[in-house]
């Protein structure tokens, strides 16, 4: 019950917000996204984008009681040189959940695969709660990597079962790393050996996101359990092996972390903290994190999500991602060297 009770307060803060205006300038490469969640680039220079959805009208049990759920998730990509954006990828679950919209919550380009990070729903549609492999050109699915029944299985918390996969990222070679927010873990698959437990947080930190180095290091953020401390979260790195190699502190509310070809670590932050209203408006943050501290990228964004690197070497980050008005989600490019 203690970790149902912490996720319940954790998502309904999440939601007592409604979009801001942008306070600080920046290119604007795509608008008029709904709930858009994780970005990344292919090899050709493609801009892939999830986007939540907005639920729909069938009500539904989730996993703490009624939703509203729907088909309005899709994937959507942008040629290189830019343009406006196609969809792709349409009719996945997206569930309304606690004023927040929970659909395809992660992308990846690799190599020939499409990787997708289909976030928490309704156990009547079966086709959440896992990640997905389709094949870049056909755009069917080849594979099924079922999160939430490793959590069935496992639970390894020891708290009630519920998987949430929110973030993913792959190797080149084979290996999927998978975050589980509501199952505190992240996990690892490969085709010969199946979804592993890479490791479990028992201590509630609410894992958000996943990144590699070019040494195969992991790091991982974290948006921290309600109240939402400011400067109380963190992102750790991780071994290959599983050592944990370092920890940098002093962010908050970290909704994803990244790392360039020179091993500068960055994370977005959702907000600058947490108040009697909800999250502070007109204040998330793009930043770039070492042992010396933290230093602002991007400062003044509304509620800012996910971010990847252009093959220009600028910093492309989701915004208006959450508790906004459908259509208002945006692309933004952050020049390189900001």
């Amino acid at each position: 019950m203690i970790r149902k009770l912490m996720l319940l307060l954790i998502l309904s803060a999440l939601l007592s917000l409604t979009g801001a205006a942008l306070a600080q300038e920046n290119t604007v490469l795509v608008d008029g996204l709904t709930n858009p969640r994780g970005i990344a680039y292919d090899a050709n220079g493609a801009l892939y984008i999830a986007e939540a959805g907005v639920g729909g009208s069938i009500e539904a049990q989730g996993p703490f009681g009624p939703v509203q759920t729907g088909s309005s998730s899709r994937v959507l990509a942008v040629a290189p040189g830019g343009g406006d954006p196609a969809v792709i990828l349409d009719g996945f679950n997206s569930t309304q959940g606690f004023n927040d919209y929970v659909g395809v919550q992660a992308v990846v380009v690799d190599n020939a695969t499409i990787w997708l990070a289909l976030g928490d729903g309704p156990a009547s549609f079966t086709f959440n709660r896992a990640v997905i492999g389709l094949d870049q050109i056909s755009l069917r699915t080849h594979t099924f990597i079922d999160a939430y029944t490793l959590e069935a299985e496992l639970n390894p918390d020891g708290e009630d079962v519920t998987s949430n996969p929110s973030d993913i990222a792959a190797t080149g070679d084979g290996r999927v790393y998978i975050i589980d927010t509501s199952g505190n873990s992240l996990l690892t698959w490969t085709a010969a050996d199946g979804l592993q437990m890479f490791h479990v947080w028992e201590d509630l930190p609410v894992p958000t996101s996943v990144a590699l180095d070019a040494d195969g290091n992991i790091y991982v953020g974290f948006l921290t359990a309600f109240p939402f401390p400011a400067f109380g979260a963190f992102i750790e790195k991780w071994s290959p092996d599983g050592e944990l190699l370092e920890t940098f502190d002093g962010l908050t509310a970290v909704t994803d972390v990244a790392v360039d070809a020179a091993g500068t670590v960055y994370a977005v932050q959702l907000a600058n903290g947490f108040g009697d209203n909800g999250w502070n408006p007109n204040s998330g943050s793009v930043v770039s994190v070492s042992a010396d501290g933290v230093t602002p990228i991007a400062e003044g964004l509304s509620f800012p999500y996910a971010m990847a690197f252009a093959p220009d070497g600028s910093i492309s980050v989701t915004i208006n991602s959450s508790f906004s008005p459908a259509g208002s989600g945006q692309i933004l490019s952050i020049p390189a060297g900001t």
